[in-house]
């Protein structure tokens, strides 16, 4: 199963998304607990009671930043980033993980900025800046990196990949929460949040009578215990993403709670995150990438990583869900994730002690699993060109994928859309630079792969470039998406640059020796002309704009029957088994010419052929318009957002040369035709470079 997200809105200026880890690639979402790492607390909501409910907090040992040094062509690459240049944050500890490297003694940090260590036994380098100004690091024969001590580090550059957004840091204003004993379920104590001035972390769980459960002192055992008895956690991602110009306060609140809990057999609740935001508080991040869904931009999220419920290291399922002997995990094997937000009513100070008020929340459960784990994206080079070919699977199947997305619009109200976000990026030099980005939008068809070709900018010198393909399955009808992610690596790069390779031929001057070319006589030429003037030509005219003035329409429904067959099959069967060139068309009513705009069709929940004859009025008679040489002639419903093409079906019966034309409707695309907004449909001529409009019209639903 590769990395896959699931969309919830789950407030009108947030949207979750929850990222399920790969889980035939374990090692990508495992961190270590050790002091290089993320170590755990455990906060028990009763003292010494490890069977009560208990909060996961996470604290990185000694603020530890943590890169790995690799050799990359020619280059130093810092966490996979040649020549990277690290903005560092004085006093901080940084270690380097130099076990790639041949001489891993060698590297070395320029200047005096800071103490700089290196162990032979553990292959790991640390580095603790302590005045501000600018480093190098090198290694021999290698190009290095220079490194900018400041006050402050950008997040991007210093934050470590052991960062699970579940501490508690004043600093940036991430707290966590507690629910205070009592009869008021909506009020929680703050940890990490000191109005007082005199900060102390833990303030209400050391000093209230009302906390019956762990002080600092145990929260510090349990972090010693977790750091030599657990190895390793897996962790899922949940992110929070923010609406562009988000504001809380404006809206009344002060902020919001978030909690994700999982239940334990005696449906006793373990909280794995009980995150609070403030208007104050400044720790979510830009999105590189913003995106628009469901009509609003999301240009800012919040990263939070929880401990996986599936997989996961049974020395932390013991610990947090147990007594700490092999084992004794109660954790519910059937637990889902519980997701709680809730909206900040309030923020005051009582008695010492800082608390905040819930009001307004949502609250809904998260598959332990992806359900979805059976539908895939596919980027493959086509066999019959130069392209490549994008589309879905499920269970490894095209036609499963359209059958499973075809039958959920037929059985229920959802409108779903399939978008392929595609972004190619050239490999130059140790660099990936991205040059080009699509999005491609299917409506119908969901069994015909999306057709790509890339123009690599700088295929004269990129090493490769790959193509890499982000499949959602939007559901329009109540804002959720699924996204599947794939990536293919092309090392022909000059094989679909901006111009094609030119052909080395050897011996470009020699001319080819013709035998039955005629010779340059007048005579000759003479003969010649006379062939060409005597030559057959046919004048083929095509209807590229239709006069609108005066156009009159009529409409019907029709059946088309087999040949010898009395049976219908058209507007309860959609023609099954019925060759629609060859058939009888039988008219089960008779309509009349009217104007545009007064044109109606009933649309019925199954499949349908309509029927029209167009004509021009010239006072009292009817000119009826030629479709015969029209390329496609269109029938399009559209509301917005949706769009429904259906080209023209030929028919013995059906004479377009009179202004007659036929559309076939089947029972997937009536049903959502039934579903618009817009009952607005539209008669256009498509001859491939124009598309000339020729009546519109209403339909109904029966």
């Amino acid at each position: 199963m590769a990395e896959s997200s699931r969309y919830f809105r789950i407030d009108q200026d947030i949207l979750l998304e929850f990222i399920y880890h790969d889980q035939g690639d374990l090692e990508k979402y495992r961190i270590e607990v050790d002091d290089n790492g993320s170590e755990v607390k455990f906060l028990d909501t009763m003292k010494g009671d490890s069977s009560s409910t208990r909060h996961l907090i996470s604290e990185l040992g000694s603020a530890v930043v943590n890169f790995d040094v690799t050799v990359m062509s020619g280059y130093l690459a810092v966490e996979n980033f040649a020549a990277r240049t690290l903005l560092m944050q004085n006093g901080k500890t940084y270690k380097f993980d130099l076990s790639a490297l041949p001489q891993p003694e060698l590297f070395a940090i320029s200047d005096s900025l800071g103490v700089y260590s290196y162990s032979a036994i553990t292959n790991i380098a640390e580095y603790t800046p302590v005045m501000n100004g600018t480093a190098s690091y090198t290694y021999p024969d290698l190009i290095g990196g220079k490194a900018i001590v400041d006050t402050r580090a950008n997040p991007l550059f210093a934050t470590p990949d052991e960062e699970t957004g579940n501490d508690i840091n004043q600093t940036i204003g991430r707290y966590h929460a507690i629910n205070v004993p009592g009869a008021d379920k909506t009020k929680y104590a703050l940890l990490g949040y000191d109005s007082t001035g005199n900060y102390e972390q833990q303030n209400f769980i050391n000093n209230s009578l009302d906390w019956p459960g762990s002080r600092e002192d145990d929260l510090l055992n349990y972090q010693t215990d977790a750091t030599a008895n657990i190895n390793f956690i897996l962790y899922d991602t949940v992110r929070l993403h923010l609406k562009s110009g988000f504001s809380f306060a404006a809206r009344g609140y002060e902020g919001f709670l978030f909690e994700v809990s999982t239940e334990r057999t005696t449906r006793i609740k373990n909280y794995l995150t009980q995150l609070v935001y403030l208007n104050q508080s400044n720790y979510e991040l830009s999105n590189p990438k913003p995106f628009i869904l469901g009509e609003t931009l999301w240009s800012k999220y919040i990263n939070i990583k929880i401990p996986s419920i599936v997989g996961q290291n049974q020395e932390f399922l013991d610990r947090f869900y147990g007594d700490g002997t092999l084992n004794t995990s109660d954790l519910n094997p059937y637990s889902n994730y519980g997701i709680n937000f809730k909206l900040l009513d309030r923020l005051e100070t009582s008695g010492g002690y800082d608390y905040v008020y819930t009001g307004e929340e949502n609250s809904f459960s998260v598959a332990r699993e992806d359900e979805f784990a059976d539908f895939t994206v596919v980027v493959e080079d086509a066999d019959d060109g130069d392209y490549f070919k994008i589309y879905g699977e499920k269970d490894n199947s095209l036609a499963g994928f359209e059958g499973h997305i075809l039958n959920r619009i037929g059985t229920s109200s959802d409108d779903i859309v399939v978008i392929f976000d595609v972004d190619v990026f050239e490999q130059i030099g140790t660099s990936f630079v991205k040059t080009n980005s699509n999005t491609f939008t299917q409506y119908e068809d969901f069994s015909t792969p999306v057709t790509f070709r890339p123009v690599i900018t700088n295929a004269n010198v990129a090493v490769n470039f790959s193509i890499d393909v982000t499949m959602r399955i939007y559901n329009q009808t109540d804002n959720t998406q699924i996204t599947k992610k794939a990536s293919l690596t092309v090392s022909q790069a000059a094989r679909y640059g901006k111009k094609l390779q030119a052909l080395k031929i050897d011996n470009p001057n020699i001319l080819t020796e013709v035998y039955n070319v005629l010779p340059s006589l007048t005579s000759n030429k003479t003969i010649s002309g006379f062939i060409t003037d005597n030559l057959p030509r046919t004048l083929k005219y095509v209807p590229v704009f239709i006069e609108r003035y005066n156009v009159v329409a009529s409409s019907t429904r029709v059946d088309l029957t087999s040949l010898g067959s009395g049976s219908g099959a058209g507007a309860g069967y959609g023609g099954r088994g019925v060759n629609e060139m060859l058939a009888n068309v039988e008219e089960l009513e008779t309509g009349a010419f009217v104007n545009e705009g007064d044109l109606t069709i009933t649309i019925p929940p199954f499949a349908t052929y309509l029927k029209f004859v167009i004509a021009k009025k010239r006072g009292d008679d009817f000119e009826y318009v030629s479709f015969e040489n029209a390329e496609l002639v269109v029938l399009s419903f559209s509301d917005g957002k949706t769009t429904l093409k259906f080209n023209h079906v030929y028919n013995k019966d059906i004479d377009m040369g009179q202004g007659e034309v036929l559309f076939k409707i089947n029972k997937q695309n009536a049903n959502s035709i039934r579903g618009m907004k817009s009952n607005i449909f539209y008669i256009s001529i498509d001859n491939g470079q124009d598309e000339t409009m020729v009546t519109k019209g209403k339909f109904i639903r029966n």
